[in-house]
């Protein structure tokens, strides 16, 4: 399958490249997150995600999954979105400063191998769901839709902006994401941030209304 373009939230515009120029499309995004996973930027320490997580049966389902709770130790631990917690892990595991272009590249490359998996926040098929994490998924939820309320229903009904939500990145001069998005929408407000719980909140809102849905599911998907 060729990607013209990963229909699914979730990441972000970053600049650090890892041994490949800018990405100038969603295939080579793709690509460049594949690199991303598969080896360290520290030749020193050569643990890669792929280390770890070379089960493809294991990862397929991961785009699907998230907002979800991620387990960190305390206080780190919260709902996230796919491209935050992949940003988390590359800051922590590869030592890098300014982890949004490899968060970036890496949630792409996870997208493109859950395409069709229905989208489930929180839960992989497969694995066990803990009610604690599902729990702080729910109050996630409801804070996303009062921040919503707040935010961007006097504009946008939820409805309309959840399916418009599967549409990102967009791949127009630069790949954007829904994170980036609200974190600079609105400018006469408080900006959200990209990487902030308020962001992970409104989008585990819009998600929720997506469950089901394939990951993927867009039309500039082509086989």
């Amino acid at each position: 399958m060729i990607v013209r373009s990963v229909a699914l939230v979730l990441i972000a515009v970053g600049s650090v490249g890892h041994a490949l120029a800018a990405a100038g499309g969603l295939g080579e995004l793709v690509a460049e997150g594949e690199e991303w996973w598969k080896s360290s930027p520290d030749p020193r320490d050569p643990v890669a995600c792929a280390t770890c997580h070379h089960d493809r049966n294991e990862t397929s389902g991961w785009a699907a999954s998230f907002p979800k709770y991620r387990p960190l130790p305390p206080p780190e631990g919260r709902v996230m979105t796919l491209l935050q917690a992949n940003a988390e892990a590359v800051r922590r595991h590869y030592g890098l400063a300014d982890p949004e272009r490899p968060a970036l590249a890496i949630t792409a490359y996870l997208v493109s191998r859950g395409v069709g998996v229905p989208v489930s926040p929180g839960i992989v098929a497969g694995q066990p769901a803990f009610e604690g994490r599902l729990r702080a998924l729910d109050e996630s939820v409801g804070r996303g839709e009062r921040l919503f309320a707040r935010r961007c229903r006097s504009c946008h009904a939820p409805g309309t902006v959840a399916g418009a939500a599967l549409l990102f990145p967009s791949t127009d001069g630069q790949v954007d994401s829904l994170e980036a998005f609200l974190g600079r929408h609105r400018p006469e407000r408080l900006p959200l941030g990209w990487d902030g719980q308020p962001t992970a909140d409104i989008i585990a809102f819009l998600m929720s209304r997506l469950a089901g849905q394939p990951v993927g599911g867009s039309p500039e998907y082509s086989p």
